[in-house]
Parts: C-alpha cells; sequence; structure tokens
C-alpha cells in the first residue's frame, strides 16, 4: 500500500484559505500524477464559517449597516468544488502540536478526547484575535454574532464612549459609530454630536503606519464626526462601575467615565497549542523572513499571516507572502526523498522581500477616508471606491470563496525547479 502523506493547513482565514485553495489547484495535481504515494489536503478551523472580520468596525456600529451574509461564510461550501478524495474540513479546536511524530491534535465539539492526525507538510495560519470579540472570532460564529449585536444594543443608547487604539480599528470604528449616531457632516456644515466620542492612544499620532500629516488630516476628520483623541497615554485600568458605566484610568493618574469601552489595540497571538520553544517572547511563531520556513520545527513546516513573527498583521503583507510560501512548499515536496526525510532541496529557495512602501487604506465613515498605497497618499475618493462603500466585501471576497485569488500558478524559476 502507498505511505499516506497528508498536507495539514491550521487557520481559515487570509492566509489558510488561499493556500488551500492553490495547494488542492496547482500542487495536488502534479503530485498526484508522481504515484509515489497517497496525498490528501485537510484544513482545520475551530469554526465552519470564515468570519471577514476586515468589515466588523462597520459591523459594531450596526449591524444594519454590515449584515451578517457580508461577514460569515460557510467553509465547507468554499471548498465544494473540490473531491473529498482530495480533501477534508474538520471542525475542531486545535490542542496541541508534536514536531518530534509531527501530529497536530484536534478536539471536536462534540468530542471528550483528543484525536490526532499525522501530517507531512504543515502550513500553521492561525492568525491572531483582538481583545474585542467584535473584530475577530474567538470561539465561534454565533459567539462572534452575539458580540456584534451586545455592541449594537450599547453603541446604540451611549452618550458617550472610551475607544482605545489608535490604529486602523479603532480610527475605523470611531469613524463608523461617529457617523451612525452624531450624523454625516456636509460640504459646509456639520451636525451637532449626540455622543461623546473619545480615542485614546499611546502614540503621539493616529495610524502610525502612515505619516503624520495623513494622521493629522484622520483626526480632522474624525472631529466632523464628533471624535476627540487623547494622544501619548495609555490606559492602565479599567473598572465597571455599580451603574454599568465604565471608568478608565490613564497613566498619569486621569480618570475618565463612559457608557462604552472599546479596547481597539494589539492582537493576541492564537498560538497556544504549540510548543513554548518555537515561539518568541510575545507568542509569535518563530518564522524565517525569507522562506517562511519555521526552521525549528522540522522539515515541511511553514506560517503564514498574523501567527508567523515576521508579520505585519495586514492581508496585503499575506497575499503577497503567499508566492514564497507556495513555491517553496512545492519545492520541499517534490524533492522529498523517503531514504533522507529531512534533506533540503537542492536549488534556490523563492525569499520573501515584504515592501517598506506605505500600504493602508481606513474609512472614517461611509463618505471616504485616509491611506497610502505604494507610498503614494490617496484622496478622500479613492478610498470611498475603493474601501469605505463595502469595506472589500464586494472586492476581496469573491476571490477567496472561488479561489480565483490564487487562480494563476505562481511558476518556479530555473534556479528554484527541483524537477
Amino acid at each position: 500500500m502507498s505511505e499516506q502523506r497528508n498536507i495539514v493547513i491550521l487557520g481559515a482565514s487570509f492566509g489558510g484559505i488561499p493556500t488551500t485553495h492553490y495547494i488542492l489547484k496547482h500542487i495536488l495535481p502534479p503530485l498526484k500524477a508522481k504515484n509515489d504515494a497517497k496525498y490528501h489536503v485537510y484544513l482545520i478551523d475551530r469554526s465552519s464559517d470564515w468570519y471577514f472580520r476586515i468589515a466588523s468596525p462597520r459591523a459594531g456600529a450596526s449591524i444594519a449597516l454590515m449584515p451578517k451574509e457580508k461577514l460569515l461564510y460557510d467553509i465547507p461550501t468554499i471548498f465544494k468544488q473540490y473531491s473529498t478524495n482530495d480533501f477534508t474540513f474538520i471542525e475542531a479546536s486545535i490542542t496541541s502540536l508534536d514536531t518530534a511524530e509531527r501530529t497536530v491534535s484536534y478536539k471536536k465539539s462534540e468530542s471528550l478526547r483528543d484525536e490526532r492526525l499525522s501530517y507531512h507538510a504543515l502550513i500553521v495560519a492561525t492568525g491572531s484575535k483582538t481583545h474585542d470579540p467584535v473584530y475577530s472570532m474567538h470561539t465561534d460564529s454565533k459567539a462572534t454574532m452575539d458580540a456584534i449585536h451586545t455592541m449594537n444594543r450599547q453603541v446604540s443608547t451611549a452618550k458617550s464612549i472610551i475607544i482605545v487604539g489608535g490604529g486602523a480599528t479603532g480610527v475605523e470604528s470611531a469613524g463608523e459609530i461617529g457617523e451612525f449616531l452624531n450624523g454625516k457632516p456636509g460640504w459646509f456644515s456639520q451636525p451637532t454630536p449626540k455622543a461623546r466620542i473619545t480615542i485614546i492612544t499611546a502614540s503621539s499620532q493616529l495610524l502610525p503606519e502612515l505619516r503624520l500629516a495623513i494622521g493629522k488630516t484622520a483626526e480632522e476628520k474624525l472631529k466632523k464626526l464628533g471624535v476627540d483623541v487623547v494622544y501619548n497615554t495609555r490606559v492602565v485600568d479599567v473598572a465597571t462601575t455599580e451603574s454599568g458605566r465604565t471608568t478608565v484610568t490613564l497613566a498619569k493618574g486621569e480618570k475618565l467615565e463612559a457608557d462604552l469601552y472599546i479596547p481597539a489595540n494589539g492582537l493576541i497571538p492564537n498560538s497556544s497549542f504549540l510548543p513554548p520553544a518555537l515561539l518568541n517572547p510575545a507568542g509569535y511563531l518563530v518564522t524565517n523572513p525569507k522562506t517562511l520556513r519555521v526552521d525549528a520545527a522540522g522539515p515541511r513546516i511553514y506560517a503564514v499571516g498574523d501567527i508567523a513573527s515576521h508579520s505585519n498583521h495586514t492581508a496585503i503583507q499575506i497575499t503577497a507572502s503567499l508566492p514564497t510560501l507556495l513555491v517553496n512548499l512545492k519545492r520541499d515536496l517534490f524533492a522529498f526523498n523517503p531514504a533522507f526525510p529531512g534533506e533540503k532541496p537542492k536549488g534556490k529557495d523563492r525569499e520573501f522581500k515584504p515592501s517598506t512602501k506605505e500600504m493602508l487604506t481606513v474609512p472614517i465613515g461611509s463618505a471616504g477616508g485616509v491611506g497610502a498605497i505604494f507610498g503614494w497618499r490617496v484622496p478622500n475618493w479613492f478610498v470611498w471606491m475603493v474601501k469605505a462603500r463595502d469595506y472589500l466585501t464586494g472586492l476581496l471576497v469573491p476571490g477567496y470563496l472561488t479561489g480565483d485569488v490564487v487562480k494563476k500558478e505562481f511558476k518556479w524559476s530555473r534556479e528554484e525547479s527541483v524537477v
């Protein structure tokens, strides 16, 4: 009987979904044609739904502005085009990784014990989560929708709101909530705010990923929506009062009180199942920034997306890193020799060279926003056209659902080829 060689992807989001599509479209067919083993692709995620978290700031303001059908997508349906002989989706929580035995353990919700799956190649794409469950899926889609509905109810009645975090999520959320509660400003008029919204950031500017001038423009747009910004300070304590309001204590001792507190700062890596020896001090998986291999974990193990130590936590960088990941995966799979299972392939690896240019668009309400593309500052109308209208649900989602985002094969060069 032929040897069973499993290709396992952990996590179904911006890294895991296109990686799975690509393997099934471009790597698995020629692997099977070699007829040297049986290959099967497994995708494991704790939820059967993909949450399009990019759109979460608008959903957090009101689900009427960003309905459920634009937020959640059934993962088995995404991959229904592929044969069950080639692909299996497992809805389960990943519990551990054994790099010596080369197995992944997982637990299904209805199961009392862990199950184990061996891997020939492993791609870790488990990503990260936010402090507030509105902005990322913490457990399953029901819990996510419950969190969104809870925030919606709180937003609708709030007269004062504190948002911690001056990055894209905090700015977008403030813009969406400000427009929803206080109204959209006109060309020559500005509505009287019904709610007081405050952003607190430890940075000296909004959107520190972008130049100062763009951050200043963001602040000006937010002010028109009734949003103030407090710079250069951190929140050191958060407490709930007897009346249900939230008291926030700042680093200098000042206390602020609000009807609603939204933590929109920072990320937590989804790495609790990984061996601590493979993680950096922040809890991210130590990944070779050039090859995207996890060198310390053994052969044919890779990381993509937020979980990887090299990540800048943007969908743009994830997409840009896919050619490197998938060319090197193909090289390793086709060069594999059972007599020397740990031997590296001959030739040249594909190396990832991340862009250092500004690449971020940030809606501030539905009328536009700020940003830069490839280092070029973009005008308000461009942000409206590209992202502010629907938070990319029309532009980006279809390519992930169909696999068109990786429709074309990433050809390896003569130096990279192992066949």
